[in-house]
């Protein structure tokens, strides 16, 4: 009885050392080397959009721009009562439209620097141009 039990730990050690030892070998086999390639940032150019809505229009809405200033229409003409020229990219989804959601600077979107350079206007009618809102127009 006691020669089956050290026949049996005999045999279970000898399975244990074996496995000890493919396991080490595997660990010293050459693995490649992973490598992250990082993509490069897609650059995205700015346009000249063209406000073609009237002042009851809201200057926000990408739908009342276009690329060709309307005919009859100038900008930097006073009185000053609306947007008249933005730059900004060209929307992804729709790209006859400006891309209002576009981050211009890290916190604030063509949206909201439209509406700041608006908000401007209301008390002197004074254009406070930013680097979206490059222009404004009368009615």
């Amino acid at each position: 009885m006691a020669t089956i039990k050290n026949n049996w730990l005999r045999t279970s050690t000898l399975i244990l050392l074996g496995l000890v030892m493919a396991f080490g070998a595997q660990s010293f086999t050459n693995k490649e080397e992973v490598k992250v390639e990082k993509k490069p940032a897609k650059v995205v150019t700015n346009q000249t959009w063209y406000f073609i809505g009237t002042s009851s229009d809201d200057p926000t809405d990408a739908s009342k721009y276009s690329t060709s200033l309307p005919s009859g229409k100038s900008c930097n003409s006073a009185p000053f009562q609306t947007v008249c020229e933005i730059q900004a990219p060209a929307n992804p989804s729709n790209s006859s439209q400006p891309d209002m959601n576009h981050l211009v600077s890290s916190s604030q979107t063509v949206e909201q620097r439209i509406e700041e350079a608006i908000q401007s206007l209301e008390p002197t009618e004074t254009p406070l141009e930013n680097e979206t809102v490059t222009a404004f127009r009368k009615n």
